[in-house]
């Protein structure tokens, strides 16, 4: 019998891999109709069954949706499939008598500022930290050290932000509120707030949790690469990360107080952190499918699909994970300046290298390329696995080196 799924917004990389699980698989999706309108070609999949319209983004009439629907089909499992949707796909499913990550997780991980006052509580290692609403709090919480503003219910780094001066703090304060999502969001009013935050010198990790029944069962680490300078676009990643373990445990101990003080109960969780001269300090997490291919990468050295023991775990069942992995696997965002795209040179070596698993341009000749502030301004990548770290990082560094965007004016 097939596992019926209802996933709530659209992940295209959650949906290719439940279609590769011998047709175990039924999903339906509850879409925003905007963002169903503006790209319907990516709601083709065999394993689909139906795409229906309701309202998630800032909006609790998913609620209703779902109970409603629920009666139809009985899904065996509900999912969000992206961060916008987490709040309320579990707010149906626990209505519904299903499993979820628990109220005090939920809340937690959905806004940035409750996640910041909950792990003062708890007594989870972060940053100083004030919620603001105008340039003038920005002001009062500056203090001639470094400092991030950004949104505490937005994601993939839009509109964060880091101030190293206070003549910059008026620009990045309206840059921040101002930021676009473009065909993304829907056209209806949506409400955002704000925080800042000390900003931490350190490398970057994540760690990437199974949990079933309170028990944490799968942690992987993954080697984090962000674009510097004033934003916080990730442009590569590594797993497992090459951590000593001094490091490694102090990383995975600091993530098992996050998961155990918010009782954390069901689900998978992507949690980032910095690694700084004090030990592991808490950036933010989340309650769902990380992104940025990260369950792709972890197919490829632990062997299992991240997505369907998601899944599993949501279901009261323990997935077949793994806890050893085989070498390392990465990848790297292309980072080409911002214009308009004259020529590509190099692309060769991305059909003919071995040991790359795969890849994806996203721009074409004419097309305008534009800053990288965040995740949706990338324009492609390549991922690769490799028996040893140093060769991985090698020959990132040498693929990326032979990929050659040429922009003009």
């Amino acid at each position: 019998m097939r596992t019926k799924v209802l996933m709530v917004g659209l992940n295209k990389a959650f949906l290719h891999s439940l279609e590769c699980a011998d047709n175990r698989y039924e999903v339906f999706i509850l879409e925003e109709q905007d963002l169903y309108e503006a790209n319907p070609q990516a709601y083709k999949s065999k394993i689909l069954q139906e795409v229906r319209f309701g309202e998630y983004q800032q909006s609790e009439q998913v609620v209703d949706q779902v109970f409603q629907w629920f009666q139809e089909i009985g899904f065996d499992v509900i999912v969000p499939g992206m961060e916008y949707a987490v709040q309320g796909t579990y707010k149906a499913a626990a209505r519904l008598g299903l499993r979820t990550p628990g109220a005090k997780a939920i809340a937690a991980f959905t806004n940035k500022y409750r996640l910041r006052q909950a792990c003062r509580e708890i007594g989870v290692p972060q940053p100083e930290f004030a919620k603001v609403s105008s340039e003038v709090d920005v002001a009062r919480f500056y203090h001639d050290r470094p400092i991030i503003i950004k949104p505490v219910n937005r994601r993939a780094s839009v509109g964060v932000i880091k101030i190293e001066k206070s003549e910059d703090i008026e620009s990045a304060w309206n840059e921040s509120i101002n930021a676009s999502e473009k065909n993304r969001l829907v056209q209806r009013s949506l409400f955002w707030e704000y925080i800042v935050e000390d900003y931490l010198e350190g490398v970057e990790y994540s760690v990437e949790s199974l949990v079933l029944d309170g028990q944490v069962i799968f942690n992987n680490i993954t080697l984090k690469e962000t674009v510097g300078g004033r934003y916080f676009a990730e442009t590569g990643h590594i797993l497992p990360a090459p951590l000593d373990f001094e490091k490694k445990s102090s990383l995975l101990e600091a993530n098992e107080r996050l998961l155990s003080g918010l009782e954390v109960s069901f689900g998978l969780f992507h949690s980032e952190w910095k690694m700084t001269t004090g030990g592991p300090m808490l950036i933010e997490c989340a309650a769902r499918a990380p992104g940025d291919k990260i369950p792709e990468l972890i197919h490829e050295v632990y062997h299992f699909n991240l997505y369907e023991a998601f899944l599993q775990v949501l279901m009261g069942r323990h997935p077949n994970v793994a806890s050893l992995c085989d070498g390392y696997a990465g990848i790297r965002y292309f980072r080409p300046n911002p214009g308009r795209l004259i020529d590509l040179k190099g692309v060769d070596i991305l059909k003919s290298d071995e040991s790359i698993i795969s890849y994806q341009i996203n721009v074409s000749l004419g097309e305008i390329i534009t800053n990288f502030n965040s995740s949706w301004d990338r324009v492609g990548y390549f991922m690769i696995k490799s028996n040893q770290m140093i060769d991985l990082q090698e020959k990132l560094d040498q693929i990326e080196s032979n990929i050659i965007f040429h922009v003009g004016e």
